[in-house]
């Protein structure tokens, strides 16, 4: 970053570039990195690369009879933001039952939807994003006690998933108190939150992001992650 501010201070654009495209994400999921941290120069493959048509596609999820509102909604949509509530009996706030719950419920869904497809859960297929350590204790205690595959499923940081991606991104950003905003956020020079879009551009077909509305709505960028996602 460093040697980037410099190329940039002393006009050598010779020695720096943005990407222009990419192949992970199916281009629902892009428009909102897209609009926020690109500056609307992000495009998916060119049409003469055989795996475009894997970023237009329709959903490929059959819905077999379901009385869940959840699971329809899953089935029908790419790019979600489901409202929590907080956690008042989070020891250190770094934990949400809530959350934890609810993504156990997503992982359900989602297991169902592949199989109801004709497709099977694998590694590559969930991969699920929180803040803190001790919620990664706590969704996978939730998922152990429903006998979920926690050996199909990677749960971590953001920092630590930078690189990786999975079909069906879960991100658990363990909303508790207002100070949490501080650490959650993490704004670059340009005010781009890496954080974020790291995260977000972990999902190529699949995106849900949960937390608490209220304290999200002190940060900008997540006013406008709601707001892109209709709550």
């Amino acid at each position: 970053e460093r040697l980037y501010t410099r190329c940039r201070a002393n006009n050598w654009t010779w020695a720096y570039a943005q990407l222009s495209h990419q192949g992970r994400m199916h281009e629902d999921i892009m428009a909102f990195p897209n609009r926020h941290f690109y500056q609307g120069s992000l495009q998916i493959l060119p049409e003469d690369i055989s795996h475009h048509r894997n970023q237009i596609a329709p959903i490929n999820f059959y819905l077999n009879g379901t009385n869940s509102d959840l699971k329809k909604r899953l089935a029908e949509s790419r790019f979600l933001f489901l409202p929590t509530q907080r956690d008042k009996g989070s020891l250190n706030h770094k934990t949400n039952l809530h959350e934890a719950q609810l993504i156990c419920e997503l992982v359900q869904h989602y297991q169902s939807l592949l199989t109801e497809s004709g497709q099977e859960l694998s590694t590559r297929s969930i991969g699920i994003i929180t803040p803190y350590r001790a919620q990664i204790a706590q969704i996978r205690k939730t998922l152990n006690e429903q006998n979920l595959p926690l050996d199909l499923l990677t749960i971590d940081t953001v920092e630590r998933y930078q690189g990786g991606a999975r079909d069906v991104i879960l991100i658990s950003l363990c909303t508790n108190i207002p100070s949490q905003l501080q650490s959650l956020v993490s704004l670059s020079d340009e005010g781009i939150d890496r954080k974020l879009n790291v995260a977000l551009t972990r999902a190529r077909q699949h995106l849900v992001v949960l937390g608490n509305p209220e304290l999200l709505s002190g940060s900008a960028i997540y006013r406008e992650l709601m707001g892109f996602c209709g709550t």
